[in-house]
């Protein structure tokens, strides 16, 4: 996977920078079959000058990412009018260096006209943010499909390399990456629907636009740094997947969301508080064997600040507090009553808590089986 534009940039791709040691290992000068293969695949000879099989292989993927790219920067701005430094400020609110790009395709031409279009000025007041925050998820979506490629699927071929076949692999990896962005428009329109209905109702009674009335918890592994230290790092981001994909799942369950994960800890956010708790003590419940390794978590609910799809304020601040002071196995509250199948709380005492004043009322929230 990674972009090849046949000229003498290369721009940094899966193949020719992230391939593992033990593959590296088994790649020297260009493989002939392999040479006539990329060719038989659209590579021109000015992109197969000096390259080795690790870069072949390489280009292989950088082939199916660049198709269709038949615009450099200077022919993307004669089609939208765009000056070049209009383009290249645009590009970066995306977090992209126009430099470090292929080239250009319909799909730039037309996000370009759209934004050219604006009448009202909304690209000055909203684009801007929106950019930034749709550039942001989508390049941490861009590492971690090379990531997942890389340790997931490529490393499957340190023994035993067939190099056309990986070469082909290569060439799926990439499609499979462009058919997946092509479709993104849909999956986007589904939480956009979402996203509108879960607004509406978390502004109502609200006093100001900036605030939403919601539920927010966190999640935390005890005990997860120390296991970091002592664990391959293979096992360590298998732990790591596990937990996240549980959260994901259990949140979309109980009809919340996971905000985001930082490292070893999840934050959560859902309309009612009990919504909040059933997530996070599913969570801690099913949470793996590792008696290393204990969840605890800490939930609030309030009037929250609420900008470009996360959350801050007082009550964020709280739910991390009482996290914090949790036991393993424990999910704290400062709510005196907690609405939910068999959710019960029982006081738990008053505590300091950090960068709070006064000490707060806490109660351990329980889940019990009908």
């Amino acid at each position: 996977m990674g972009i090849h534009d046949g000229t003498a940039h290369v721009a940094e791709a899966v193949n020719s920078s992230g391939r593992s040691a033990a593959t590296c290992e088994h790649l020297g000068v260009a493989d002939p079959e392999l040479r006539a293969h990329l060719r038989d695949l659209g590579a021109s000879d000015a992109q197969l000058v000096d390259l080795d099989d690790e870069g072949l292989i390489g280009l292989a993927g950088d082939l199916q990412l660049a198709a269709g790219l038949r615009l450099d920067l200077e022919g993307l701005g004669r089609e939208t009018g765009r000056t070049l430094a209009e383009l290249q400020s645009i590009y970066g609110q995306l977090g992209l260096r126009t430099d470090d790009l292929a080239g250009f395709g319909d799909g730039d031409v037309a996000m370009i006209n759209l934004i050219s279009a604006d009448t009202v000025e909304m690209v000055a007041e909203v684009v801007p943010q929106l950019l930034r925050v749709s550039g942001g998820l989508l390049g941490r979506l861009a590492e971690a499909s090379v990531a997942a490629y890389v340790q997931d699927v490529e490393h499957q071929a340190d023994d035993g390399i067939d190099l056309v076949a990986l070469a082909d692999q290569n060439v799926l990896g990439s499609a499979l990456a462009v058919a997946l962005g092509d479709n993104l428009s849909t999956v986007f329109r589904h939480h956009m629907w979402t996203a509108v209905r879960r607004q509406r109702q978390s502004q109502l009674g609200v006093e100001a636009r900036e605030l939403v009335r919601t539920a927010i918890g966190f999640v935390d592994l005890v005990g997860f740094t120390s296991l970091s230290r002592s664990v391959p790092p293979a096992e360590l981001i298998a732990a790591i997947e596990d937990f996240e994909r549980r959260a994901f799942e259990t949140a979309i369950r109980h009809g919340g969301r996971i905000v985001k994960s930082i490292g070893d800890e999840v934050m959560i956010a859902a309309r009612e508080p009990g919504e909040v708790a059933a997530i996070a003590l599913e969570l801690i419940d099913n949470t793996g064997d590792d008696p290393s390794v204990s969840p605890r978590g800490g939930v609030s609910a309030g009037d929250v600040l609420f900008r470009l799809g996360d959350y801050y304020g007082p009550v964020v601040n709280l739910a991390s507090r009482l996290t914090a002071e949790a036991v393993p196995g424990e999910v704290l509250t400062d709510l005196e009553s907690m609405e939910g199948p068999g959710l019960t709380v029982i006081g738990a005492g008053r505590r300091t808590l950090k960068g709070i004043e006064e000490p707060v009322p806490v109660w351990s929230i329980e889940q019990t089986i009908p």
